[in-house]
């Protein structure tokens, strides 16, 4: 999904004459809409910046539709309200370069398809909405399953069709069969694509990780690594699995990391992990681990061995897209030892990276 910006307030009013009790309207509806899309209910949002639009147009209005149809799947509507925007305000405006960029990629991963019907002029319905254009014409779908209608004078008929998007092209061809329905009317509703991304049978995730840790000094008497040793490494996060629900997944779950050395400053470990979404934006879970954890400090060698322990994950969703998401997260956690030869490891990997649904 483009990195765009939302419009605010700030940015709308004073461009047009109007009624002041028209701006005041749109003003509020604005506001209100900036608030829900914020809080990620782009449906709601998108509702009232059209409301908004109808009380008073501006230009900033049209873009937020764009940012709204977007998140919400919709890339036909969010391109042809990007495209209005640039079309009134010139390449030369605030949020034209944004507009521009974001027309790029929705193409690039969208699906361009063609409707053709035999006779033309047929009334056109992508998952139950209808097309300014009689066919043939032409429409952007994301990836997925829609339900293509054309109605006709006499006769009408329908198709699935799979879009596999990254910019392909799909044409389909409908006309009169002999079980055509004439009299029946289009779908009252068939499920829209979803508002942004839910987590959906495997799954995948890889982030770059800044990882302090803390060596506990062995308890064996004269052991000469007893003082304990403060350390840091830079390393991966990965982890592969299947979601259960779009809020609850199974992984298996990895970290390895090298010191400022390289050997003998590494770590590796990994297990079986559960990870829960709480709302929309907050990842929680855990992770049993096996593995190994080595530093060198004050000239000594200081080590776990090959033990068990535990890992914590909290992770916060940065942005969403079609396709996953952009996280940051804390992952606490600890290899536990006798603490007799060797050193009980603490550690707090920090994370940046993505997870794809």
């Amino acid at each position: 999904m483009a990195a765009v910006t939302l419009v605010t307030f700030a940015t709308f009013v004073a461009e047009s004459e109007a009624r002041a009790d028209d701006v005041e309207a749109a003003r509020t509806l604005f506001a209100e809409g900036v608030k829900l899309y914020q809080r990620d209910d782009y449906e709601g949002a998108r509702r009232l910046f059209r409301k908004a639009e109808a009380e008073h147009h501006a230009a900033p209005i049209v873009y937020n539709i764009g940012l709204a149809e977007e998140r919400l799947g919709h890339p036909q509507a969010a391109v042809d309200a990007y495209e209005a925007y640039v079309a009134e305000t010139g390449d030369a405006a605030e949020f034209s370069a944004a507009a521009v960029v974001a027309i790029a990629q929705i193409k690039s991963r969208s699906t361009r398809l063609r409707i053709e019907t035999k006779p033309p002029g047929a009334r056109i319905f992508v998952d139950a909405l209808t097309l300014p254009e009689a066919s043939p014409t032409t429409f952007l779908v994301a990836p997925g399953h829609h339900v293509v209608l054309a109605q006709g004078e006499g006769w009408r008929t329908e198709q699935d069709v799979e879009a596999k998007g990254a910019g392909d092209a799909l044409t389909i061809r409908l006309g009169p069969t002999a079980g055509s329905d004439p009299s029946a009317s289009p779908p009252d509703r068939v499920p829209s694509p979803p508002e942004a991304a839910k987590p959906d049978g495997f799954i995948w995730g890889a982030s770059f990780a800044l990882a302090p840790y803390h060596l506990q000094g062995a308890r064996q008497a004269g052991a000469a690594n007893a003082a304990g040793a403060t350390l840091a490494m830079a390393g991966a996060i990965l982890e592969a699995g299947h979601a259960v629900t779009d809020r609850f997944e199974f992984l298996a779950r990895g970290f390895v990391a090298l010191g400022p050395e390289g050997k003998p400053t590494y770590a590796f470990m990994g297990g079986p992990a559960i990870s829960l979404r709480i709302g929309s934006s907050l990842w929680l879970g855990a992770t049993f681990i096996g593995g190994q954890l080595e530093g060198r400090a004050h000239d000594e060698r200081y080590q776990t061995g090959l033990v068990f322990g535990a890992m914590a994950e909290a992770a916060v969703v940065l942005q969403s897209t079609p396709y996953g998401q952009w996280t940051v997260g804390i992952h606490p956690g600890l290899l536990l030892t006798a603490d007799r030869d060797d050193n009980t490891a603490y550690f707090v990997p920090l994370s940046f990276g993505y997870r794809s649904f």
